[in-house]
């Protein structure tokens, strides 16, 4: 039987003996945490941002209708003056409201397609490990994945349209990214890397990896040594890596990566 673990802040169950290891007769990948949950607080507190410029608003609207026969008495240039700068506020609360609501809606896509991705690779086979929402100082990691086969830093992206490269350059529907997308998958992989370099760990190195959940992905090779794939294409893409550990080093790694996550929340 498998035993239901909880992990200290807020972490999804995981299974397995012990600290979360796999039993022998487990089908199924270890996962640690829940995918998407920081792109869900971060939807959550956009909302909120956004109904706060909105009342805002709303209250200044009250306020200035309250008010404007008194304000009239000061004369018309006062008036005018007073009613442009008035609309002006109203106009400038408004667009952050939008913005702020824009960013929200922007959020929740990218939660969907990590939850998505998640699911996938939950549902990869025993001798999987995956830990998701990893918290780092260079921002969140939607997934990582350990098995034989090495160490996975993946990158879940929403976008929707044709990825392509041009150079050392991604490109969606032939126009540039809004962001350096390759750099961030690196910052990610170092940040794991340095993270087992001091538990004793310097191999296998971790191998970033942008997935497009969403997207049609026509790159076939990697940019600047990440690689590229297609949420479609990542059971392939995994199928075809080769052994680099053993499952035990897998599984050490695992614990490491959970270990330290569970302690920053003690």
């Amino acid at each position: 039987m498998c035993l239901r673990c909880f992990p200290p802040g807020g972490g999804v169950p995981y299974s397995g003996k012990g600290k979360g290891m796999a039993e022998s007769n487990s089908t199924r990948a270890t996962v640690y945490n829940k995918p998407g949950v920081g792109v869900r607080k971060m939807e959550a507190i956009r909302w909120v941002a956004a109904l706060f410029f909105l009342i805002i608003m709303f209250a200044g609207i009250y306020l200035y209708s309250k008010n404007s026969k008194t304000i009239a008495t000061l004369g018309l240039p006062v008036f005018l003056i007073v009613a442009v700068g008035f609309f002006y506020w109203v106009k400038t609360m408004g667009d952050k409201a939008e913005v702020y609501s824009k960013r929200a809606l922007d959020a929740r896509r990218g939660a969907v397609a990590e939850e998505d991705v998640g699911n996938l690779l939950g549902e990869l086979p025993a001798g999987y490990f995956v830990v998701h929402d990893f918290v780092s100082k260079r921002g969140n990691i939607d997934h990582i994945v350990i098995s034989t086969k090495g160490i996975l830093t993946v990158e879940t992206k929403s976008h929707k349209g044709v990825v392509t490269c041009e150079g050392e350059m991604l490109k969606r529907d032939g126009k540039l990214f809004e962001k350096d997308f390759i750099t961030q998958a690196w910052a990610q992989a170092y940040f794991i890397r340095d993270l087992l370099t001091r538990h004793g760990i310097s191999a296998p190195k971790p191998q970033p990896v942008l997935l497009f959940a969403n997207a049609y992905v026509q790159v076939r090779q990697q940019v600047r040594g990440v690689e590229i794939v297609s949420r479609r294409y990542l059971p392939a893409y995994l199928e075809q890596l080769q052994n680099r550990m053993t499952a035990k080093e897998a599984e050490k790694i695992f614990e490491i990566l959970r270990l330290s996550q569970s302690q920053m929340f003690v």
